[in-house]
């Protein structure tokens, strides 16, 4: 008869704790576990005032009845002390659950975005991009960019970063990434052309402008190099239009360059300075820094866009030839009625 009452007891232990740890789990799973947002697709939720609450930031979701289980969330909140929000992105979806999401935003564990640094971009380009993604004072990119990082030292390239940056955060990650690619194999070959890897950031940045075509940029890069080692001025089309942007930003599109353009009296304009320019006209491919560091100078001097194949150049050893392709490519302008 004992045995049997103790039978019966230990069944009844095991029943209630079986029935309160299913309890436990409806509740964990309702309540702390809860999915925070419902909807078919990832949310970028974006903290942008570090003053407001994690309930302050969610209110608006919670409005738009996204929040599946608004007071659940909003007793759970008030048991954490509704702490405040720190900035970041963070991406909700059904498997985000309540506490867990109250912990992301009271710490700042978000989750990172992708940052795309292409190359033909100027500095101001670059500093309207830091500005809308990050939600930035344009000045403050713009001065990240001109004081901390010098703008040789952009590799394009897509990378993860995080909303919360602040601009001297993504100028630290740049800077980084600048070191990765300038390997000692790549800096040999800078100093065989005695050139530095900002010398030759500059360079690739003519070549970049000068020709869109894979099979003419190490061609294009030749030709320079040969000029820089005689001595000769580049006198590059790219560094006369830059130039003369500068001066005159709101001079349109420029598709002749003629000799107002060429005369220009600027620090940037080869035609009239001798060697490189004091900067790269904008962010470089590393495709096309690879091209520019294996060069092979083949005693080119001279160049002029071809008229017989649009996009490509004819190329020149000797002046007297050059002046014979120059002259066939400004008839082709003056067939085409380009004067500007």
């Amino acid at each position: 008869m004992k045995r049997q009452r103790q039978k019966k007891r230990f069944i009844g232990v095991v029943f209630v704790s079986t029935v309160g740890f299913v309890l436990a789990l409806l509740a964990y799973r309702f309540t702390v576990n809860a999915p925070v947002f419902q909807g078919e697709d990832g949310y970028s939720l974006y903290v942008r005032d570090t003053s407001s609450t994690v309930e302050e930031v969610f209110q608006p979701l919670m409005d738009q009845a996204l929040v599946p289980h608004p007071r659940w969330f909003k007793v759970l909140l008030a048991l954490k002390g509704n702490p405040q929000a720190r900035r970041g992105h963070y991406i909700l979806h059904g498997g985000v659950g309540m506490l867990q999401v109250i912990r992301m935003l009271q710490y700042g564990y978000e989750d990172p975005i992708w940052l795309r640094m292409g190359g033909y971009q100027t500095r101001d380009q670059i500093a309207a991009q830091w500005a809308a993604l990050f939600d930035y004072p344009l000045d403050s990119a713009t001065k990240a960019l001109e004081k901390d990082l010098g703008f040789e030292h952009v590799v394009p390239n897509s990378y993860q970063v995080y909303w919360s940056y602040s601009p001297s955060a993504i100028v630290e990650r740049l800077q980084r990434e600048h070191r990765v690619f300038w390997t000692e194999t790549r800096k040999a070959k800078a100093a065989r052309l005695n050139l530095s890897p900002e010398e030759v950031v500059v360079l690739a940045s003519i070549v970049q402008a000068e020709t869109k075509q894979p099979d003419e940029l190490g061609r294009v890069a030749g030709l320079y190099l040969t000029r820089l080692k005689m001595g000769k001025r580049l006198e590059a089309d790219p560094t006369a239009v830059y130039a003369y942007k500068q001066r005159y930003p709101n001079a349109g599109i420029i598709r002749r360059v003629t000799g107002k353009i060429t005369g220009m009296d600027h620090p940037y304009n080869t035609y009239r300075q001798s060697g490189l320019p004091p900067g790269a006209l904008a962010t470089v491919e590393p495709d096309v820094l690879d091209a520019v560091l294996d060069a092979k100078p083949s005693g080119e001097v001279y160049m002029c866009a071809d008229p017989q194949r649009p996009g490509y150049h004819v190329f020149a050893r000797s002046y007297a030839e050059h002046l014979r392709n120059s002259a066939r490519y400004h008839q082709s302008l003056n067939r085409r009625g380009i004067r500007r």
